[in-house]
């Protein structure tokens, strides 16, 4: 399963899930560093930074960027 770090407010992160439903988890439990916008899995019961699937994300915005503000 997929996350995406919405927010971290006093220790807590607040994770949207795929379906776009929220959960929340201490930061404790989460990779040392994580903030604001990570990908994380959820696999055996830790959380994982996706490095894949924020690039995979990056490559995705940049690409929108570029055709909303492509010079005419």
């Amino acid at each position: 399963m997929k996350f995406t770090v919405d927010r971290i407010t006093e220790g807590i992160a607040v994770l949207e899930k795929e379906d776009e439903s929220h959960v929340e988890v201490p930061v404790s439990e989460l990779p040392e560093g994580v903030r604001e916008g990570n990908i994380l899995c959820f696999v055996d019961g830790v959380y994982r930074v996706d490095v894949e699937a924020e690039s995979d994300a990056r490559r995705r915005i940049v690409s929108k960027q570029r055709s909303v503000f492509k010079k005419k």
